[in-house]
């Protein structure tokens, strides 16, 4: 096994992230983290190390306007998170996708799986749709802790937002008061349209892995649930697991300062259902 930090060029900027390649150009996972997410996140580094140990390799990589320009943990440039939004992530995961594939960079994988978390969750299922339109064959994607919709904002936010076309929401890690910007607010105004996320999701006939915390703060087990729903019927493969006793990130923090039973019970879950993936393909 093989574990890299990498930098390359996109055309909406510089991506940097960490891959752990099993050296078998078998099943590949292209990791998408969350709105603050970034590619060493808390339980991210975990979830590679056990794919790894189970034969699976990964991706994890930051979004090009992810607010990070290094390797560290700090949102150092506000203006380029500020500009970040859905349609940038989706490019981000599209390009990287498609560099993934073209056997160019890692040896082209037998297998993609996309999985999401959070916002990541979000954009992966809007991303997925992209990449198949580009002829490349996605064999399944994991969803976990998904957002369903961007309208998660209350009237007064939105009011503030509208008004001055940036909202200040407080990082509580950082202690930083971080910029959503206008193309931000322009998505998730269009919720209902473009950015609906039901009809894109429906559509979609690959196996689908929807994993929810019960417990999660941040974005609530209905949405997890509701997610379910628009697929359930799609593939057999796709399947659907509560997550009891848990948070959004699965009782983890970041820096990682102690194993979590429950983010192991999902590693095993989601290594079990690439697995059977892997066979049906076959």
């Amino acid at each position: 096994m093989q574990t890299k930090l990498f930098q390359f060029d996109s055309p909406n900027g510089a991506i940097r992230g960490k891959l752990t390649d099993c050296g078998n150009n078998g099943s590949w996972v292209l990791m998408a983290c969350g709105h603050n997410g970034f590619y060493h996140f808390g339980m991210f580094p975990t979830i590679q190390e056990y794919l790894a140990s189970e034969g699976i390799s990964s991706v994890a990589f930051n979004y090009t306007h992810c607010g990070i320009s290094d390797d560290g943990d700090y949102f150092n440039d506000l203006e380029s998170y500020k500009a970040n939004c859905r349609r940038l992530e989706v490019e981000d995961l599209s390009f990287v996708a498609e560099k993934m594939m073209s056997g160019a960079w890692i040896g082209k994988p037998e297998q993609l799986f996309l999985f999401g978390h959070s916002m990541g969750g979000f954009s992966a299922a809007f991303a997925s749709s992209e990449i198949q339109k580009k002829g490349i064959a996605v064999s399944g994607m994991i969803l976990l802790n998904s957002l369903r919709t961007l309208n998660t904002r209350t009237p007064e936010i939105m009011e503030e937002w509208t008004k001055n076309g940036v909202y200040f929401r407080p990082n509580m890690r950082t202690k930083q008061e971080l910029p959503q910007g206008p193309e931000f607010l322009a998505e998730t105004l269009a919720s209902d349209a473009e950015w609906d996320m039901q009809p894109v999701i429906e559509k979609l006939e690959i196996p689908c892995f929807v994993a929810h915390a019960v417990d999660d703060e941040a974005v609530p087990f209905e949405h997890g649930r509701t997610i379910f729903s628009w697929v359930y019927k799609n593939n057999l493969k796709n399947a659907f697991l509560p997550i009891p006793n848990a948070g959004h990130t699965l009782n983890t923090t970041h820096p990682m300062k102690r194993e979590s039973e429950e983010l192991t019970f999902f590693c095993q879950q989601v290594e079990d259902w690439i697995r059977s993936c892997v066979v049906q393909e076959k």
